[in-house]
């Protein structure tokens, strides 16, 4: 059974509402804790008597200057000759201020309000809230550097637990590996035995530092703020390079450059940087590629031009986009870890940049492309 009481009961009398209001105002401007609520009360009288002070400022130096012209008397005799004499004077020299100050200040007050609940929010975890999107001059941009604060945090979040579960689940494999070859090493049956486990534990070993190794690369672009070191460089002879390197890995494919930029050119780039996604894009090429391997660069439109092309299998198109997450593979039988895509693209947007995986035009197989501003010197 439920009691319903009388709405009146509940109401406040005339003078304890009174009282309330004015305990209320009175905590709110005494309360010096770094804690606190803002206080509207506060904010709204200190606006008010500002203005009230311009206000007065601005009506006193001209009646000033027309009492020492015509007399205070004279003056004031003017004013008491108005309809109503001195009171609407009065009441428009106090009252305009205040409804200037409340129509000027209340947007502004509801706008910080919100902004501190949004902080509020983001301090305790909640980087899934967002400030409303507000149009003031003074706390629009805040409420904006905000919410980019609140996406860049559930990103950096989202890629932690991405890179930690990933890792825990990359490590299972060489690790299970290392404890068998152990077991062997306690009792080996022969000589070439023991040899093979030692090589076994080497071989693992070295993955697990690879392992490593590219973990902290990837953690380490996407918690710098993705700050490169740019440098001038000779593009074509760095792109040489790379393709010559790369010929003296992959001596069982035909690798096939096609450069059409002039020798001398120049542009800013992280040479460690990219030239780390150059050799990630050719290794990958040379897994999947049957015999020839396309690798063409290009200068338009103020963005540098690379594309890497192989006459494999290619990439489903359902899957060019999921294959440049963390820790994806599409053929688990080729070794590696899922990360070396994720760390170029990384590279990529070091760079202002982007890649994409995209149809082949001249080989059968995939094609992966990339661009960056030139930013020539």
């Amino acid at each position: 059974m439920f009691v319903t009481m009388n709405p009146t009961a509940q109401k406040l009398s005339v003078f304890r509402y009174c009282k309330w209001r004015w305990l209320h105002f009175r905590r709110s401007w005494t309360d010096t804790r770094a804690d606190r609520m803002p206080s509207w009360s506060r904010l709204y009288v200190r606006a008010y008597l500002r203005l009230l002070s311009l206000a007065l400022l601005v009506a006193v130096i001209p009646l000033l200057g027309l009492s020492l012209e015509l007399t205070a008397a004279v003056v004031w005799q003017g004013f008491t000759a108005l309809p109503g004499g001195v009171v609407p004077v009065l009441l428009v020299v106090f009252g305009a201020p205040a409804v200037v100050a409340y129509r000027w200040m209340r947007p502004v007050w509801v706008d910080l309000v919100m902004v501190r609940e949004r902080a509020i929010d983001f301090t305790g975890g909640r980087f899934n809230t967002r400030a409303r999107e507000s149009y003031s001059t003074i706390i629009g941009p805040l409420a904006r550097t905000l919410n980019a604060l609140a996406e860049r945090m559930e990103r950096l979040i989202a890629a932690q637990r991405e890179l930690t579960n990933g890792i825990s689940h990359e490590l299972r494999t060489p690790l299970a590996r290392v404890r068998f070859a152990l077991e062997v090493l306690r009792e080996p049956a022969s000589a070439a035995e023991y040899d093979s486990a030692l090589a076994s534990i080497d071989q693992d070993v070295t993955e697990l530092d690879e392992l490593i190794d590219m973990s902290l690369t990837y953690a380490r672009l996407e918690y710098s703020s993705l700050q490169s070191n740019l440098e001038p460089t000779v593009l074509a002879s760095w792109f040489d390079g790379q393709v010559n390197d790369a010929s003296l890995l992959y001596t069982d494919k035909q690798i096939v450059p096609q450069v059409e930029i002039d020798p001398a050119l120049r542009v800013v780039m992280d040479k460690r940087l990219m030239s780390y996604a150059m050799r990630n894009l050719l290794r990958n090429a040379s897994k999947y590629a049957r015999t020839q391997i396309r690798v063409g660069l290009a200068v338009r439109h103020g963005n540098v031009e690379i594309f890497v092309e192989d006459d494999g299998s290619g990439v489903p198109e359902n899957q060019r986009e999921h294959i440049f997450d963390a820790f994806v593979r599409l053929d688990r039988h080729t070794g590696g870890y899922g990360l070396g895509l994720a760390i170029t693209q990384q590279v990529l947007r070091a760079h202002k940049g982007r890649i994409a995986a995209t149809d082949p035009l001249t080989l059968p197989g995939a094609r992966f492309e990339i661009s960056w501003p030139a930013g020539t010197v």
